[in-house]
């Protein structure tokens, strides 16, 4: 919340918005937090959201002394999995213009603009991901 208040002037952010620990409990939601040599180095969650086969990631963070070294990208690919496997068909999460490296690994990773919010000065944005691995409730097989 540190991180986002010092980008954000004028912002406070609050354990609402950043989501308490109850969002990450119960079917489909998980929370993780990656470790290097003991210390934690990046976390995120992953929950369903009402709208059928959609999931949403929300929290990711990496600390500054553990980025650009893969572990944001191997915590988005493994939340996507997790979503995915739980009968997730499409990722959305929520993030800002001013996070402008996160959006970089979020659009490397197949993320697409599906909203955006303005707020005051800045703006935030919705993106979303297709999971192609996702279990499909299409009919397989032959004649299908």
């Amino acid at each position: 919340m540190a991180l986002v208040a010092a980008r954000l002037p004028g912002f406070e952010p609050t354990e609402e918005i950043f989501a308490t620990p109850d969002a990450f409990t119960g079917p489909g939601t998980a929370w993780l937090v990656g470790y290097v040599d003991g210390a934690a180095v990046c976390c995120g969650g992953v929950r369903p959201l009402p709208e059928d086969g959609v999931g949403e990631i929300k929290r990711m963070f990496v600390t500054a002394a553990a980025r650009r070294r893969g572990h944001g990208r191997a915590l988005l690919a493994e939340l996507e999995r997790l979503a995915a496997a739980n009968g997730c068909r499409h990722v959305r999460l929520f993030t800002t213009e001013v996070l402008v490296e996160a959006r970089a690994l979020y659009e490397s990773a197949g993320y697409r603009v599906v909203g955006t919010v303005p707020d005051g000065e800045r703006t935030d944005i919705w993106l979303e991901k297709a999971l192609y691995n996702a279990p499909s409730s299409a009919p397989t097989g032959p004649g299908a």
